[in-house]
């Protein structure tokens, strides 16, 4: 997974220096990826998107399975409790 974010990060400096590319990205994300030496699975798609200084995007994760087959006090045990709060202010 390191190797992946280390990937990422030097795309997305790339794309910071060479607006084309960034544009490629955006557009067809698959295909620059896989320029990059990520492969992206068959049958996952993928969107990029830019955060702005005034708008962030924030990723949900899936529901992962079997979420609706833990007790309430699993998923309490599993959901951590922390909150969001002091990195919006």
């Amino acid at each position: 997974m390191t190797e992946q974010k280390n990937q990422l990060a030097s795309l997305f400096a790339a794309c910071w220096k060479d607006e084309a590319l960034k544009a490629r990205l955006m557009a067809d994300p698959k295909a620059v990826l896989a320029e990059h030496g990520m492969d992206v699975p068959d049958g996952m798609d993928v969107k990029v998107v830019e955060n702005a200084d005034n708008f962030v995007h924030i990723t949900m994760p899936a529901t992962p399975a079997g979420y609706l087959q833990l007790s309430d006090e699993e998923l309490s045990n599993a959901a951590g409790g922390r909150t969001l709060a002091p990195y919006f202010c």
